[in-house]
Protein backbone atom coordinates (compact mmCIF):
# COMPACT_ATOMS: atom_id res chain seq x y z
CA UNK A 1 0.00 0.00 0.00
CA UNK A 2 1.68 3.28 -0.49
CA UNK A 3 1.43 6.53 1.56
CA UNK A 4 -1.34 8.14 -0.46
CA UNK A 5 -3.64 5.17 0.02
CA UNK A 6 -2.72 4.80 3.61
CA UNK A 7 -3.26 8.77 4.04
CA UNK A 8 -6.13 8.28 2.12
CA UNK A 9 -7.63 5.32 4.93
CA UNK A 10 -6.62 7.62 7.85
CA UNK A 11 -9.05 10.50 5.99
CA UNK A 12 -11.98 8.77 6.02
CA UNK A 13 -11.62 6.53 9.22
CA UNK A 14 -11.06 9.82 10.58
CA UNK A 15 -14.47 10.88 9.81
CA UNK A 16 -16.29 7.74 10.77
CA UNK A 17 -14.40 8.28 14.08
CA UNK A 18 -16.54 10.98 13.79
CA UNK A 19 -19.69 9.62 13.03
CA UNK A 20 -19.64 6.87 15.35
CA UNK A 21 -19.17 9.53 18.45
CA UNK A 22 -22.69 10.98 17.19
CA UNK A 23 -24.37 7.50 18.85
CA UNK A 24 -22.21 7.67 21.96
CA UNK A 25 -25.78 8.98 23.92
CA UNK A 26 -27.75 6.40 21.99
CA UNK A 27 -26.16 2.91 21.71
CA UNK A 28 -24.76 2.16 25.22
CA UNK A 29 -24.80 -0.99 26.15
CA UNK A 30 -23.38 -1.50 22.25
CA UNK A 31 -21.06 0.63 21.17
CA UNK A 32 -21.12 3.81 19.73
CA UNK A 33 -19.44 2.45 16.09
CA UNK A 34 -19.28 4.83 12.65
CA UNK A 35 -19.29 3.53 8.86
CA UNK A 36 -18.42 4.73 6.00
CA UNK A 37 -18.92 3.64 2.16
CA UNK A 38 -16.38 5.15 -0.24
CA UNK A 39 -16.25 4.46 -4.16
CA UNK A 40 -13.93 5.76 -6.66
CA UNK A 41 -13.10 8.65 -4.08
CA UNK A 42 -16.20 9.49 -3.38
CA UNK A 43 -18.64 8.57 -0.23
CA UNK A 44 -21.28 7.13 -1.12
CA UNK A 45 -22.57 5.49 2.18
CA UNK A 46 -22.56 7.46 6.02
CA UNK A 47 -23.52 5.50 9.51
CA UNK A 48 -23.72 5.49 13.36
CA UNK A 49 -24.95 2.39 15.84
CA UNK A 50 -28.56 3.12 16.25
CA UNK A 51 -30.58 2.88 19.37
CA UNK A 52 -30.57 -0.87 21.16
CA UNK A 53 -32.95 -2.76 18.58
CA UNK A 54 -32.08 -0.34 15.83
CA UNK A 55 -29.51 -1.04 13.08
CA UNK A 56 -25.83 -0.99 13.30
CA UNK A 57 -23.57 1.35 11.75
CA UNK A 58 -22.44 -1.00 8.64
CA UNK A 59 -26.73 -1.56 8.10
CA UNK A 60 -26.79 2.36 7.88
CA UNK A 61 -24.15 3.05 5.34
CA UNK A 62 -25.28 0.49 3.20
CA UNK A 63 -28.82 1.52 3.34
CA UNK A 64 -27.41 4.63 2.07
CA UNK A 65 -25.08 2.83 -0.14
CA UNK A 66 -27.64 1.01 -1.37
CA UNK A 67 -26.27 -1.11 -4.94
CA UNK A 68 -24.00 1.07 -4.93
CA UNK A 69 -22.15 -0.88 -2.30
CA UNK A 70 -20.80 -3.51 -4.69
CA UNK A 71 -16.78 -3.18 -4.78
CA UNK A 72 -16.57 -0.39 -2.59
CA UNK A 73 -14.13 0.08 0.44
CA UNK A 74 -15.82 0.34 4.11
CA UNK A 75 -14.47 2.11 7.10
CA UNK A 76 -15.49 1.10 10.10
CA UNK A 77 -14.38 1.84 14.00
CA UNK A 78 -15.03 -1.70 15.10
CA UNK A 79 -15.42 -5.19 13.95
CA UNK A 80 -18.43 -5.79 12.27
CA UNK A 81 -20.07 -8.26 14.78
CA UNK A 82 -20.75 -11.75 13.35
CA UNK A 83 -23.19 -13.08 15.91
CA UNK A 84 -26.97 -12.95 15.95
CA UNK A 85 -28.22 -10.45 18.95
CA UNK A 86 -31.22 -7.82 18.63
CA UNK A 87 -30.37 -7.57 14.96
CA UNK A 88 -28.47 -10.02 12.14
CA UNK A 89 -24.86 -10.04 11.66
CA UNK A 90 -23.68 -7.39 9.95
CA UNK A 91 -20.71 -9.43 8.62
CA UNK A 92 -23.23 -11.23 6.34
CA UNK A 93 -24.80 -7.61 5.35
CA UNK A 94 -21.54 -6.74 3.82
CA UNK A 95 -21.02 -10.11 2.01
CA UNK A 96 -24.32 -9.49 0.65
CA UNK A 97 -23.72 -6.64 -0.61
CA UNK A 98 -20.39 -7.67 -2.15
CA UNK A 99 -17.99 -4.97 -0.49
CA UNK A 100 -14.77 -5.31 -2.18
CA UNK A 101 -12.29 -4.09 1.35
CA UNK A 102 -13.30 -3.48 4.35
CA UNK A 103 -10.83 -0.96 6.75
CA UNK A 104 -11.32 -1.72 10.40
CA UNK A 105 -9.99 0.53 13.45
CA UNK A 106 -9.96 -2.01 16.23
CA UNK A 107 -10.40 -5.32 16.86
CA UNK A 108 -14.13 -6.22 18.88
CA UNK A 109 -12.93 -7.73 22.20
CA UNK A 110 -16.40 -8.76 23.05
CA UNK A 111 -16.17 -12.69 23.31
CA UNK A 112 -18.87 -12.73 20.72
CA UNK A 113 -16.94 -11.38 18.06
CA UNK A 114 -13.25 -11.04 18.05
CA UNK A 115 -11.99 -11.70 15.44
CA UNK A 116 -14.82 -13.97 14.32
CA UNK A 117 -15.84 -10.59 12.24
CA UNK A 118 -12.42 -10.71 10.05
CA UNK A 119 -12.45 -14.77 9.88
CA UNK A 120 -15.69 -14.80 8.06
CA UNK A 121 -14.46 -11.99 5.75
CA UNK A 122 -11.32 -14.21 4.51
CA UNK A 123 -13.76 -16.84 3.99
CA UNK A 124 -15.54 -14.87 1.91
CA UNK A 125 -12.58 -13.59 -0.08
CA UNK A 126 -13.34 -10.24 1.17
CA UNK A 127 -9.88 -8.02 1.58
CA UNK A 128 -9.55 -6.42 4.98
CA UNK A 129 -7.65 -4.30 6.82
CA UNK A 130 -6.66 -3.87 10.51
CA UNK A 131 -5.77 -0.82 12.70
CA UNK A 132 -5.85 2.32 10.79
CA UNK A 133 -6.14 4.96 12.88
CA UNK A 134 -6.22 2.52 16.04
CA UNK A 135 -5.17 5.19 18.82
CA UNK A 136 -8.09 7.88 17.74
CA UNK A 137 -10.42 4.46 17.73
CA UNK A 138 -9.43 3.69 21.03
CA UNK A 139 -9.29 7.01 22.61
CA UNK A 140 -13.17 7.00 21.48
CA UNK A 141 -13.92 3.39 22.26
CA UNK A 142 -12.32 3.29 25.57
CA UNK A 143 -14.82 2.50 27.90
CA UNK A 144 -16.71 -0.16 25.71
CA UNK A 145 -13.57 -1.55 25.59
CA UNK A 146 -12.68 -1.79 29.23
CA UNK A 147 -15.95 -3.01 29.89
CA UNK A 148 -16.48 -6.03 27.56
CA UNK A 149 -13.24 -7.02 28.30
CA UNK A 150 -12.81 -6.84 31.97
CA UNK A 151 -16.99 -7.31 32.45
CA UNK A 152 -16.82 -4.02 35.13
CA UNK A 153 -17.57 -0.65 33.80
CA UNK A 154 -15.39 1.88 32.84
CA UNK A 155 -14.66 4.09 36.25
CA UNK A 156 -14.54 8.07 35.94
CA UNK A 157 -13.89 9.56 39.58
CA UNK A 158 -15.00 13.07 40.06
CA UNK A 159 -14.01 15.88 42.54
CA UNK A 160 -14.26 19.86 42.95
CA UNK A 161 -11.19 20.15 45.08
CA UNK A 162 -9.50 23.63 46.55
CA UNK A 163 -5.94 24.89 45.79
CA UNK A 164 -4.84 22.18 48.63
CA UNK A 165 -6.35 19.20 47.62
CA UNK A 166 -9.35 19.67 50.25
CA UNK A 167 -12.85 18.50 49.03
CA UNK A 168 -14.69 20.44 52.33
CA UNK A 169 -14.08 22.46 54.91
CA UNK A 170 -13.90 20.97 58.58
CA UNK A 171 -17.41 21.55 59.34
CA UNK A 172 -18.03 19.88 55.98
CA UNK A 173 -19.55 22.41 54.06
CA UNK A 174 -18.60 22.76 50.41
CA UNK A 175 -21.07 24.39 48.28
CA UNK A 176 -19.10 25.30 46.46
CA UNK A 177 -16.09 24.97 46.06
CA UNK A 178 -15.91 24.69 42.49
CA UNK A 179 -17.71 27.62 39.95
CA UNK A 180 -20.98 27.62 37.98
CA UNK A 181 -19.05 26.54 34.97
CA UNK A 182 -17.59 23.89 36.27
CA UNK A 183 -20.57 22.27 37.54
CA UNK A 184 -22.62 22.87 34.37
CA UNK A 185 -19.10 20.70 32.79
CA UNK A 186 -19.71 17.39 35.68
CA UNK A 187 -23.47 16.76 34.14
CA UNK A 188 -21.68 16.36 30.74
CA UNK A 189 -20.03 13.85 32.51
CA UNK A 190 -23.28 12.10 33.86
CA UNK A 191 -24.47 12.37 30.25
CA UNK A 192 -22.00 10.00 29.08
CA UNK A 193 -22.39 7.80 31.32
CA UNK A 194 -25.01 4.89 32.21
CA UNK A 195 -24.74 5.38 35.62
CA UNK A 196 -23.59 7.69 38.51
CA UNK A 197 -22.50 5.88 42.20
CA UNK A 198 -22.64 7.46 45.65
CA UNK A 199 -22.59 6.36 49.12
CA UNK A 200 -24.84 6.73 52.05
CA UNK A 201 -23.40 9.58 53.57
CA UNK A 202 -23.28 11.67 50.68
CA UNK A 203 -27.01 10.60 50.06
CA UNK A 204 -27.35 11.67 53.50
CA UNK A 205 -25.82 14.92 53.64
CA UNK A 206 -26.82 16.22 50.22
CA UNK A 207 -29.85 14.48 49.59
CA UNK A 208 -29.05 14.97 45.53
CA UNK A 209 -30.83 14.37 42.57
CA UNK A 210 -27.70 12.94 40.57
CA UNK A 211 -29.63 13.72 36.95
CA UNK A 212 -28.34 15.77 34.22
CA UNK A 213 -29.67 19.02 34.01
CA UNK A 214 -29.09 22.05 32.00
CA UNK A 215 -28.17 20.87 28.92
CA UNK A 216 -30.52 20.75 25.51
CA UNK A 217 -30.16 18.06 23.09
CA UNK A 218 -32.09 17.40 19.96
CA UNK A 219 -33.12 13.82 21.53
CA UNK A 220 -34.59 13.25 24.80
CA UNK A 221 -32.02 12.41 27.40
CA UNK A 222 -31.25 9.07 29.01
CA UNK A 223 -31.04 9.98 32.60
CA UNK A 224 -28.32 7.66 34.16
CA UNK A 225 -29.09 5.12 37.05
CA UNK A 226 -28.85 6.30 40.24
CA UNK A 227 -26.76 4.31 42.31
CA UNK A 228 -26.42 4.00 46.47
CA UNK A 229 -23.78 2.19 48.25
CA UNK A 230 -25.58 2.01 51.76
CA UNK A 231 -24.52 -1.55 53.68
CA UNK A 232 -26.90 -1.05 56.94
CA UNK A 233 -29.91 0.71 55.11
CA UNK A 234 -29.25 4.01 56.95
CA UNK A 235 -31.12 6.57 53.95
CA UNK A 236 -34.47 6.40 54.40
CA UNK A 237 -36.61 6.32 51.00
CA UNK A 238 -37.52 10.24 50.60
CA UNK A 239 -36.18 12.89 48.78
CA UNK A 240 -35.16 12.89 45.00
CA UNK A 241 -32.97 9.77 44.87
CA UNK A 242 -36.58 7.92 45.26
CA UNK A 243 -38.74 10.04 43.08
CA UNK A 244 -38.25 7.84 40.07
CA UNK A 245 -39.71 9.96 37.82
CA UNK A 246 -36.45 11.76 37.61
CA UNK A 247 -34.68 8.23 37.20
CA UNK A 248 -34.11 4.98 38.22
CA UNK A 249 -32.28 4.52 41.49
CA UNK A 250 -30.71 0.93 42.04
CA UNK A 251 -29.59 0.37 45.79
CA UNK A 252 -26.26 -2.20 46.69
CA UNK A 253 -26.58 -3.43 50.37
CA UNK A 254 -25.58 -6.42 52.68
CA UNK A 255 -27.57 -8.99 54.76
CA UNK A 256 -27.02 -6.58 57.77
CA UNK A 257 -29.35 -3.80 56.23
CA UNK A 258 -32.22 -3.00 58.67
CA UNK A 259 -35.40 -4.95 57.58
CA UNK A 260 -38.00 -2.59 57.87
CA UNK A 261 -35.60 0.19 55.18
CA UNK A 262 -35.26 -2.69 53.09
CA UNK A 263 -38.54 -3.35 52.59
CA UNK A 264 -39.55 0.64 52.76
CA UNK A 265 -36.56 0.70 49.30
CA UNK A 266 -38.76 -2.74 48.00
CA UNK A 267 -42.09 -0.82 48.42
CA UNK A 268 -41.37 2.70 47.23
CA UNK A 269 -40.38 0.73 43.49
CA UNK A 270 -36.88 0.56 44.25
CA UNK A 271 -33.82 -1.75 42.67
CA UNK A 272 -31.89 -3.15 45.46
CA UNK A 273 -29.16 -5.61 44.65
CA UNK A 274 -27.68 -7.52 47.99
CA UNK A 275 -23.79 -8.12 47.73
CA UNK A 276 -21.11 -9.36 50.25
CA UNK A 277 -19.09 -7.56 52.57
CA UNK A 278 -15.59 -6.92 52.73
CA UNK A 279 -13.42 -7.69 55.89
CA UNK A 280 -13.61 -5.00 57.21
CA UNK A 281 -17.78 -4.98 56.89
CA UNK A 282 -17.91 -2.32 53.47
CA UNK A 283 -19.93 -3.46 50.33
CA UNK A 284 -17.68 -5.63 48.01
CA UNK A 285 -16.78 -2.52 45.05
CA UNK A 286 -15.69 -5.51 43.13
CA UNK A 287 -19.05 -7.45 42.86
CA UNK A 288 -21.06 -3.97 42.17
CA UNK A 289 -19.03 -3.72 39.44
CA UNK A 290 -19.27 -6.86 38.24
CA UNK A 291 -23.11 -6.47 38.66
CA UNK A 292 -23.24 -2.95 36.67
CA UNK A 293 -21.43 -4.46 33.70
CA UNK A 294 -23.85 -7.63 33.71
CA UNK A 295 -26.54 -5.03 33.25
CA UNK A 296 -24.87 -2.92 31.09
CA UNK A 297 -23.51 -0.36 32.07
CA UNK A 298 -20.48 1.31 30.06
CA UNK A 299 -19.49 3.76 32.36
CA UNK A 300 -19.73 4.63 35.83
CA UNK A 301 -19.47 8.31 36.95
CA UNK A 302 -18.57 7.74 41.13
CA UNK A 303 -20.12 11.16 42.50
CA UNK A 304 -19.24 9.81 46.41
CA UNK A 305 -17.40 11.75 49.21
CA UNK A 306 -13.36 10.97 50.03
CA UNK A 307 -14.19 7.53 51.91
CA UNK A 308 -15.92 6.50 48.91
CA UNK A 309 -13.34 7.37 46.49
CA UNK A 310 -10.37 6.25 49.06
CA UNK A 311 -11.71 2.63 48.80
CA UNK A 312 -12.55 3.11 45.04
CA UNK A 313 -8.46 3.88 44.32
CA UNK A 314 -7.32 1.28 46.99
CA UNK A 315 -8.13 -1.65 44.81
CA UNK A 316 -6.95 0.18 41.48
CA UNK A 317 -10.62 0.27 40.81
CA UNK A 318 -10.87 4.31 39.60
CA UNK A 319 -9.55 4.37 35.32
CA UNK A 320 -10.25 7.79 34.81
CA UNK A 321 -10.05 10.97 37.46
CA UNK A 322 -11.67 14.06 36.87
CA UNK A 323 -10.76 17.16 39.37
CA UNK A 324 -11.99 20.57 39.45
CA UNK A 325 -9.39 22.87 40.87
CA UNK A 326 -11.11 26.08 42.35
CA UNK A 327 -9.16 28.76 43.60
CA UNK A 328 -10.19 27.96 47.36
CA UNK A 329 -8.20 27.14 50.46
CA UNK A 330 -8.96 25.01 52.94
CA UNK A 331 -6.35 24.37 55.48
CA UNK A 332 -5.11 21.22 57.21
CA UNK A 333 -7.88 20.33 58.87
CA UNK A 334 -10.34 20.60 55.81
CA UNK A 335 -11.33 16.71 54.21
CA UNK A 336 -9.12 14.97 52.41
CA UNK A 337 -9.67 13.87 48.48
CA UNK A 338 -9.30 10.31 49.62
CA UNK A 339 -9.19 8.93 52.94
CA UNK A 340 -8.02 5.98 54.27
CA UNK A 341 -5.71 5.94 51.51
CA UNK A 342 -1.98 6.01 53.25
CA UNK A 343 0.76 6.09 51.20
CA UNK A 344 4.16 5.39 53.98
CA UNK A 345 6.65 6.53 50.93
CA UNK A 346 6.60 8.56 47.73
CA UNK A 347 7.72 5.16 45.80
CA UNK A 348 4.56 3.50 46.82
CA UNK A 349 2.27 6.95 45.57
CA UNK A 350 -0.02 6.13 42.61
CA UNK A 351 1.54 7.47 39.35
CA UNK A 352 -1.00 9.64 37.04
CA UNK A 353 -1.23 10.04 33.76
CA UNK A 354 -1.79 13.91 33.10
CA UNK A 355 -4.58 13.75 29.67
CA UNK A 356 -5.78 17.28 29.43
CA UNK A 357 -6.31 20.51 31.02
CA UNK A 358 -9.09 23.20 30.70
CA UNK A 359 -10.08 26.41 31.95
CA UNK A 360 -13.85 26.99 33.08
CA UNK A 361 -13.35 30.64 34.35
CA UNK A 362 -11.81 30.32 38.05
CA UNK A 363 -11.20 26.73 38.08
CA UNK A 364 -9.35 24.07 36.67
CA UNK A 365 -10.32 20.88 35.11
CA UNK A 366 -7.95 18.52 35.02
CA UNK A 367 -8.22 15.00 33.71
CA UNK A 368 -5.87 12.29 34.60
CA UNK A 369 -5.84 8.55 33.36
CA UNK A 370 -5.46 6.16 36.77
CA UNK A 371 -4.96 2.93 35.27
Amino acid sequence: MTNNEQKSDDYYMRQAITLGEKARLISPPNPWVGALIVKNGTIIGRGFTSAPGGNHAEINALEEASTQAENATIYITLEPCSHHGRTPPCVDALIKAKIGRVVIALEDCDIKVCGNGMKKLQEAGILFTLGVCKLEAFKSLEPYLHQRSTAKPYVVAKSAISVDGKTAAKDGTSKWISNEQARQDAHYLRLYSQAILIGSRTALKDSPTLNVRGIELENPIKQPLRVIFDAKGIVAPIGPLFDLSIAKTLIFTSTECDTKTLASWKAAGIDVEIIQTTDDGKLDINEALLFLGKIGIIQLLVEGGSTLLGRFLKINAINRLILYLSPKILGDTGVPLFKNFPVDTIENAPQLELLNINQLGSTLRIDYKVT
